[in-house]
């Protein structure tokens, strides 16, 4: 008995473990690569985006101000509250992201031209980009296409299914190979905000030849083509892109490209920070609370529109250099749900679309558009981070780990075989 109760104390210390690692939310990086308060912004971002789908959705259930379909009737009910302009300046979420991806994504790059650390293996870098970050969306693609085709409370049952999944299979093999956008010419059928992730991996296979900006050596002329290179996507999105009356543009890398390489030049200046950049802790909370509020401004102004990656820039080095601001965007009640944005993100619109109808009915409306839809966003938050939090723990931190691990046996490897050379030698 004694080897079988050893045997099973083993196994189930095992699991224990293993439950009590699924139980935490702590982003597995290392300590060299994780930075706090990027999580901070990711959720500040993230609930800009929320704001903007409560919002949105609460005008299509309540047909408030006439709306029917979104984004179709944006045009249409804008002249009738000068909420709808707000609610669309919400969007400056998504752009916050871009700048937070390009950031994160080009650091290691940017560490091996600056600082002299070994240089990030490409082949590695689109590996665990393939392993932190399509099982999670393979997952949700396959869940809300499974939602979609199911015969709920249907009379004909069979031939449902089949009507709806001869209709929606195509999209979700278009949306698997982030394709929708550029087959369909329209955002996915199956989860909406999947073309922002479209764009995302086509950032992904860009950034490995921006990063050949940091060959250069000379400072200030790698940072004058990145300035160049973020004015001149400004332009090409706001001029081309946008007024072309193509769908499949509008929902491409074009539109967004000046936030990504704007994140690529806050890596630079995060790094080696310029003498006019190294300020005090107190310096950087009053230029945190002068670029958001800049950025506000701007974004009421459409001649102002090319300055906002440069105000995102200078909003995320204060807050990563600030004294409050930097405390404020390390509060775990911030931080924690920022490592959780990627399954918050592709679930929120779900779980919002299912629970409106209920608060909705819950909280009868007539207090005003504002007050309404602001209390459906307050009400709407903890569901949306409660079943996100599920999801978390069970459909994507377990691939954050795997791809974590993959990238520091590579590095074992490749400094254990570094060691062997040099003893050869």
């Amino acid at each position: 008995m004694e080897p079988n109760s050893k045997k099973m104390t083993g196994i189930s210390g095992l699991f224990r473990r293993i439950l009590s690692g699924s139980a935490s939310f702590a982003r597995p990086v290392s300590s060299a690569d994780f930075i706090p308060q990027i999580d901070g912004l990711r959720f500040l971002a993230l609930l800009l985006v929320l704001a903007h789908h409560v919002f949105a959705a609460y005008l299509v259930h309540t047909h408030s101000l006439g709306a029917r379909e979104l984004p179709r009737d944006w045009s249409l009910i804008w002249p009738r509250s000068p909420l709808i302009a707000w609610a669309l300046r919400l969007w400056i979420g998504v752009p916050i992201f871009c700048v937070i991806s390009g950031f994160v994504l080009t650091i290691p790059f940017a560490r091996n031209r600056l600082r002299g650390v070994p240089p990030p293996s490409r082949k590695m870098y689109l590996l665990r980009r393939l392993i932190r970050m399509e099982p999670p969306y393979i997952l949700n693609l396959l869940f809300l296409f499974l939602v979609i085709v199911f015969p709920w409370h249907q009379p004909h049952p069979v031939e449902y299914l089949l009507v709806r999944s001869r209709v929606f299979l195509p999209h979700l093999v278009a949306s698997l190979l982030y394709l929708h956008a550029a087959i369909y010419r329209q955002a996915s059928w199956v989860n909406g905000v999947a073309w922002t992730l479209e764009i995302e991996v086509q950032f992904y296979l860009l950034l490995p030849f921006l990063a050949e900006l940091f060959r250069i050596r000379h400072t200030r002329l790698r940072r004058a083509i990145l300035i160049l290179l973020v004015l001149a996507s400004t332009l090409v999105s706001l001029y081309l892109v946008q007024p072309s009356g193509s769908a499949w543009l509008k929902l491409s890398l074009p539109v967004q490209l000046q936030f990504f390489i704007a994140g690529v030049l806050l890596a630079d200046l995060y790094l080696d920070p310029p003498r006019l950049l190294r300020f005090g802790p107190l310096a950087g909370d009053a230029m945190a609370l002068f670029s958001a509020t800049a950025l506000v401004y701007a974004l009421c102004k459409e001649r102002l529109a090319w300055i906002q990656p440069f105000l995102i820039v200078a909003l995320c080095l204060a807050i990563l250099r600030g004294a409050w601001a930097s405390r404020l965007f390390r509060w775990p009640p911030l931080t924690i749900p920022g490592a959780m944005c990627y399954t918050i993100y592709l679930y929120h619109s779900f779980v919002v679309q299912r629970l409106l109808p209920v608060t909705v009915a819950m909280v009868p409306g007539g207090h005003g558009l504002l007050f309404d839809s602001a209390l459906q966003f307050v009400l709407m938050l903890p569901p949306v981070l409660v079943v996100s939090a599920v999801l978390y723990l069970v459909a994507e931190r377990p691939f954050m780990i795997l791809s974590h691990e993959v990238a520091r046996r590579r590095r074992a490897s490749r400094a254990t075989a570094g060691a062997v050379a040099v003893a050869r030698s």
